[in-house]
Parts: structure tokens; sequence; C-alpha cells
């Protein structure tokens, strides 16, 4: 089942698209990781969080919420951003970059969108419920994040980008922004 839904999107990604799709998956993008993700993660994480107790003070929850969000949005930005202008594509599979994108944000990491989305996610959480919330909302964006990338994402991207993507995975970490490493002679 799991490698049809990777051929599937292996077929369908990639392409060449019109500037109104490009946008038009953005938006959907925006909706889906940066609203509904949030409410979701959000409900499960206050649930979650009502069995955990950690007094923080206020100020400092709010001072982590923040920053969490404003890293979260610096790494989104700049990975959309390489996405639009160097692949010429987007993060929604259907509207993907045509090409592979190993610069910017994506040579230190090969998925800092993932990585700014948690953070995002983390502020969100810490700020409008409390910083249990916020970490069980990263951790969960995490867990849910790994496993598509590993399961569906790196397969695809094998599949359209072959040797160039396996190169870029032996030198880029998954997901703590590092240097990349030399690639080793053989």
């Amino acid at each position: 089942m799991l490698e049809k839904v990777v051929g599937f999107i292996a077929k369908h990604s990639g392409q060449e698209h019109s500037t109104l799709i490009r946008i038009m998956s953005l938006v959907l993008g925006i909706f889906v990781f940066l609203i509904f993700s949030p409410l979701a993660l959000g409900i499960a994480g206050h649930l979650i969080a009502e069995c955990v107790h950690i007094n923080v003070p206020r100020t400092v929850e709010m001072s982590l919420g923040v920053t969490g969000i404003s890293v979260g949005f610096f790494f989104l930005f700049w990975s959309v951003s390489a996405f639009w202008f160097v692949g010429r594509g987007t993060p929604f599979p259907f509207a993907s970059p045509t090409r592979l994108v190993t610069s910017g944000p994506f040579n230190y990491t090969r998925n800092p969108i993932k990585l700014g989305a948690v953070l995002f996610y983390f502020g969100i959480g810490t700020i409008c419920d409390q910083l249990v919330t916020g970490i069980i909302m990263l951790a969960i964006g995490v867990l849910l994040g790994t496993i598509y990338h590993k399961s569906v994402e790196e397969k695809e991207l094998v599949i359209r980008f072959g040797k160039n993507y396996e190169d870029y995975r032996k030198r880029t970490s998954f997901f703590i922004p590092l240097s990349p490493r030399k690639s080793k002679k053989v």
C-alpha cells in the first residue's frame, strides 16, 4: 500500500506548474501546516499536558514561545523561498520542486521545513496554553514528520532524483541543522 502512495506521489510531483498553481498550493500548505495542524496538535497537547505539571514562570514561557515562533517562521520562510526560487516549486507534494534543492537551509538539514514547523508548533502551544503543551506539540510533530519523511518522502525523492538525492542524503543531516559532511572519496 505504501509503495503505491510513494509511486503515485513520484508520478505526479516534480512537474513544472504555473505560478497560479504554485500560489494555490502555498495557500493550501499554509492552511494545513500553520492552521489545521497546530489546532489538532494543540488539542492533543493540551489533553496530554493536563496530566503533566511543570511550574515555569509565564514570562519564561512567553519568551520561549515567541522564540519558537520566530525561529520557526525564519526556517519556514527561508525553506519555502528556496523551494520557490531555486526549485521552482512548493512544499506541497503535487507542486513540488522540479529539481533537487540542496542550497540555503537545505545545505544544513534535509528537513528545514519540518524544523520550522515544529518550532512554530512549540511556540504556539507554549504561548496559547503552557510549556508542556508546546513540548508535546513539538514531539508529536517531530514523530509524525519523521514517519512521513522516512516512509514516503525519502523514497519518492530517490525515485525522482536517484544518485543525486542519495549523495545529498549521505552528506546532509536529517533534521538538526549541521555543517554538511564531506563526501568520501572511493
